[in-house]
């Protein structure tokens, strides 16, 4: 428990959502007030189209708020790089940037944690951290965990299918990290679970099929986000 709490004072830094919509409402401001004065003759959108690579830095720092530091990074780099381009400092063509993709795959693969065990379960696994890899691969897993506290799951040019319908978080919220590059994943998840869904699809998609609700007064729901980043892949989320 924070020290502040503690202590009777409220916590009133921003929360990681709080700075999402900020950034997310600021920019829809921005863009429409340009578009409108385009429209009126005012100004010429075209002048304001160059900065378009700063949306990659915005939201990289929307990322990084929200605790996904390798993701948040890599967008911030990437809208530097392109608008530095755009403004001529600096010089490449953009297929020079490709090969970047497999190095962005191996940081994430060198600096993530280890593949765990395939039959993962309560023994396997005491301290119910998730951890799946699905390379070249994949397959379907149903996940027993008494102590659910979230993790990590990639996907890299295959699949995976996690059951977590027999798990019970171990607090009130649980974070997955998601990564996928030509591939994808589901996860379904049990119907008192909130999902709250936080990934950067590029490329790809993400479809959120599960239930929705307040829940019983007096009985808070258990929320799971799901954060992470998606190139050419794709996420589903049911019960």
């Amino acid at each position: 428990m924070d020290s502040r709490e503690l202590k009777g004072t409220p916590d009133t830094s921003p929360r990681p959502d709080t700075m999402s919509r900020l950034v997310i409402g600021v920019f829809l401001i921005a863009a429409g007030a340009l578009f409108t004065l385009d429209n009126f003759g005012v100004i010429e959108i075209r002048e304001f189209w160059k900065f378009w690579p700063l949306v990659l830095v915005a939201v990289g720092v929307t990322k990084l708020a929200a605790r996904s530091f390798f993701t948040g990074t890599i967008l911030i780099a990437a809208g530097a790089l392109l608008f530095l381009r755009t403004f001529g400092f600096i010089h490449f063509r953009l297929s020079y940037l490709f090969p970047l993709i497999l190095v962005f795959i191996g940081l994430r693969i060198v600096f993530g944690q280890r593949p765990g065990s395939r039959s993962w379960d309560a023994s396997a696994n005491p301290g119910g951290t998730l951890n799946e890899w699905a390379v070249f691969g994949g397959g379907e897993r149903r996940i027993i965990s008494p102590n659910f506290q979230g993790g990590q799951a990639n996907a890299v040019f295959g699949g995976f299918d996690l059951d977590l319908r027999d798990s019970t978080m171990a607090g009130d919220k649980a974070v997955i990290d998601v990564f996928c590059f030509c591939g994808g994943g589901s996860f379904r998840v049990p119907e008192d679970w909130n999902v709250i869904l936080k990934v950067v699809p590029i490329f790809g998609g993400t479809d959120d099929k599960s239930r929705h609700s307040a829940g019983d007064p007096g009985n808070t729901r258990k929320q799971l986000l799901v954060t992470g980043f998606i190139l050419f892949g794709g996420l589903g989320i049911k019960n």
